[in-house]
């Protein structure tokens, strides 16, 4: 699912050290691409475009199918173990599609969706919509629960290990939802999310960004640990390396890594601004994109490692496959595909 698992950590299990950015081959679409893609078990890669399609490709480049989903699809596919597909659609509804491409279930909401879906352990899928609410949907398409907010929601909901269901809204405040959909607490910002999605570390605490500049840390009852000054606007989510490292980019054109007490540990200066989310390989590679054009490979000590440069802006996050390739839809309506020679 987006950001690898339900706890939005950005760590993914795959080794891609041997991955040197050069094009294995890419893909068109009709739009740009805001998405980020998912990878099947079978390798089929699922991604949606402003072209209103969601799009199902093969390993090797190939269009297995597409789906037209009514609207433009920015939301980013998460996938069950049975291989369903479930994402968001602007057309307003929430999407459950089989493996063939055919329509399982869809439930409607109020309008438009911008935000990713999240699974929980007994298969819930919980995403939040710009009527204000996070749905809580049951596997076989029906209401679980509704938990209303006061502002549109673009984040990505994040589950802890106990249940409880982080979300950012609109309003300025990060929601602890529990498991039945009663309020456990709110945290107030000085100022409103947009696409940042909460980060759950493995000691519970729960990193994001926010539209105050600020990378919040709070603990898990909703008191605040430290928060991070950048220089602009932070709507990449952060990632979390296994030594504990936050890794996230800002409007600021930085990437930044922070130690798990709130200091800088380094800050990689990217060509523009960043609204992608990193993720980290299993040797701790950081890989990012940015409105430069460009994707980049980063080291743990902040050097860098490669870059591929595309023919616009990368706004999706980038994946990995269990072989080391690399995943990412940029603004220029390809999704890229990355290995080495």
């Amino acid at each position: 699912m987006y950001r690898y698992d339900a706890q939005h950590t950005g760590q993914c299990y795959y080794n891609a050290s041997k991955n040197t950015g050069l094009l294995k081959w890419k893909f068109e679409t009709g739009d740009m691409i805001q998405s980020s893609p998912a990878i099947a078990s079978d390798g089929t890669i699922y991604i949606g475009s402003n072209d209103n399609y969601l799009y199902a490709i093969n390993s090797s480049g190939h269009l297995k199918w597409k789906l037209n989903m009514g609207m433009m699809v920015q939301s980013s596919p998460a996938i069950d173990q049975d291989g369903t597909i479930y994402l968001g659609s602007k057309d307003a509804f929430i999407y459950a599609i089989k493996p063939d491409g055919s329509v399982k279930w869809k439930y409607e909401t109020n309008t438009s969706i911008d935000s990713s879906p999240s699974i929980g352990a007994d298969g819930t899928i919980y995403i939040g919509s710009d009527d204000y609410y996070l749905y809580a949907v049951n596997p076989d398409g029906t209401l679980k629960w509704r938990y209303k907010t006061n502002g549109m929601i673009w984040s990505s909901p994040a589950i802890s290990s106990d249940g409880t269901v982080y979300v950012g809204s609109f309003d300025k405040n990060l929601y602890a939802i529990n498991s039945d959909g009663t309020l456990k607490w709110k945290f107030n910002t000085e100022y409103e999310f947009k696409y940042s999605s909460p980060t759950i570390a493995p000691d519970g605490t729960i990193y994001f960004g926010s539209f105050d500049y600020n990378l919040y840390a709070l603990n898990n009852d909703g008191t605040i640990k430290w928060k991070f000054k950048t220089d602009m606007i932070i709507d990449s989510s952060p990632a979390i390396g296994k030594d504990g490292t936050i890794y996230f980019g800002s409007i600021d054109n930085y990437v930044y890594a922070l130690n798990p007490n709130g200091t800088l540990k380094w800050r990689f200066k990217t060509g523009d601004l960043i609204y992608s989310s990193p993720v980290i390989d299993s040797r701790g590679i950081i890989y990012i994109g940015s409105d430069d054009h460009y994707l980049y490979a980063i080291n743990q000590d902040g050097s860098l490692r490669w870059k591929f440069e595309a023919e616009n802006h990368f706004v999706s996050s980038p994946v990995i496959a269990p072989d080391g390739t690399i995943y990412a839809g940029s603004r220029d309506k390809f999704l890229y595909v990355l290995g080495s020679s």
